[in-house]
C-alpha cells in the first residue's frame, strides 16, 4: 500500500493531499509501462516498494499553500517526474553501494543485476524529463535539470571523499546539499512557479525545501548509527562500513582528544575491514564527544529554519502540512 492511498500514522500531515497523490500515483503507474519487460519489471519492483512519496508530496503541497492556481494535470505530472528521478537515483545508488536490500526488500540490483539496473535507471531517469517535457513548461524542465545533476555531482563526491577522514563539516554540507537538499528544494519550487507563487513565495518555498532537505539527510545519517533495523529496514552502521564520512563522525573525528583521533583514523583506513568491537569503538567516540547529540540539534534547528521560511506562505492547511512535514523530517524513526 502507497502512502497515495493510505498515508500511515507518521505521515498523517499528507491527508490532505491524498486525492491528488492518487492521482499521482496512476501517472507513475502508467509512465513506467514499457513493451521491453525486464524494463517496466525492474521499474515495477522499485515503485512497488513504497516509500513515502515526500518529492512529490512537496510538488502538491508546495503548489496548494500557494492557492493561486492549481494546474491539476501539469503538477500532478510534475509531481511523478520528480518521483520517476528519485527512483532513478535510488537504483543508481543502489548499484554504486552495492546494496542489497532497501526497504526490507530486495534492491534492484540485487534482484535483476547491476548492469540491467543502471539501465533501467537511466530509463527512468529519460522518463522524468520526457513526462515534463511534454507538460511544455520550460521553467519546470529547467529546475529538473539543475536537480539532475546536483544528483551526480553530489554522487561523485561522496565517492571521491569516501573513507577521507578529513572530510569537513563544509565538504559534508555540500553533499547533503546537492544530493538530498537541492532536490527537495527544486519540488517545492517547481510547484510554486506552477501556482503562479510570487517570486517571494517561490524563494520563500525553495528555502524552505533546502533547509527540510538538510534537516531530513542529517536525521537520516544519524538513524543510520542509531536507528532500529526493524523500523529502518537497513542494518546499523552500513554508511561507516562504506567509508561514508557523515556528521556524527565528522564531529568525533574533529573533537576527540589526540589518541581517540589517532585510533579512529587507523580504524577507518579500511572501512569493510572493520569488526564489531572497531564498531564499538566508533560509537563510543561519538558518544563522548556528544556527537549524536549535536547532529539531531543541528537537524533540529534547520527543521526550525525551514518552518520560519513559510511565514509569508498564507496560512491554510497545506502550510501546516508543510510545517508537519519539517518536524516529521527530523522526527522520523525509518
Amino acid at each position: 500500500m502507497t502512502i497515495a492511498e493510505k498515508p500511515a500514522a507518521e505521515t498523517s500531515f499528507l491527508a490532505c493531499i491524498a486525492d491528488d497523490m492518487a492521482a499521482v500515483e496512476q501517472v507513475l503507474e502508467n509512465e513506467i509501462r514499457s513493451d521491453v519487460k525486464a524494463a517496466y519489471a525492474i521499474s515495477g519492483h522499485t515503485l512497488s516498494a513504497g516509500g513515502k512519496r515526500l518529492r512529490p508530496a512537496l510538488v502538491v503541497l508546495a503548489a496548494r499553500a500557494v492557492s493561486a492556481a492549481f494546474p491539476t494535470r501539469t503538477v500532478h505530472a510534475s509531481a511523478a517526474a520528480a518521483e520517476l528521478i528519485h527512483m532513478a537515483s535510488l537504483i543508481h545508488d543502489d548499484v554504486v553501494d552495492g546494496s542489497e536490500e532497501r526497504r526490507g526488500r530486495p534492491t534492484a540490483n540485487a534482484a535483476f543485476g547491476n548492469q540491467i539496473s543502471v539501465l533501467v535507471g537511466d530509463y527512468l531517469l529519460a522518463k522524468s524529463i520526457y513526462l515534463a517535457a511534454r507538460e511544455g513548461n520550460m521553467d519546470v524542465i529547467r529546475v529538473f535539470s539543475q536537480v539532475t545533476v546536483g544528483l551526480s555531482e553530489g554522487e561523485v563526491l561522496q565517492l571521491s571523499s569516501a573513507g577521507d577522514v578529513d572530510t569537513s563539516e563544509e565538504t559534508y554540507r555540500l553533499i547533503i546539499e546537492k544530493k538530498t537538499a537541492g532536490f527537495i528544494a527544486g519540488c517545492c519550487e517547481i510547484g510554486a512557479m506552477l501556482a503562479e507563487a510570487t517570486d517571494q513565495v517561490r524563494e520563500a518555498l525553495a528555502d524552505y525545501g533546502m533547509k527540510c532537505g538538510l534537516a531530513f539527510q542529517i536525521a537520516d545519517d544519524l538513524l543510520d548509527y542509531v536507528g532500529d533495523p526493524r523500523e529502518t529496514g537497513k542494518a546499523l552502521d552500513g554508511d561507516l562500513r562504506e567509508g561514508k564520512i557523515t556528521l556524527p563522525l565528522i564531529l568525533a573525528l574533529r573533537d576527540s582528544d589526540a589518541d581517540v583521533r589517532t585510533q579512529l583514523h587507523a580504524m577507518l583506513e579500511d572501512p569493510e575491514a572493520l569488526t564489531d568491537i572497531d564498531i564499538k569503538a566508533v560509537h563510543a567516540a561519538i558518544a563522548a564527544c556528544n556527537g549524536y547529540a549535536r547532529a539531531a540539534d543541528a537537524a533540529a534547528e534547520l527543521a526550525l529554519d525551514a518552518k520560519r521560511a513559510l511565514d509569508v506562505v498564507p496560512a491554510s492547511v497545506y502550510r501546516d502540512s508543510l510545517i508537519a512535514l519539517a518536524d516529521y523530517a527530523v522526527n522520523r524513526r525509518r
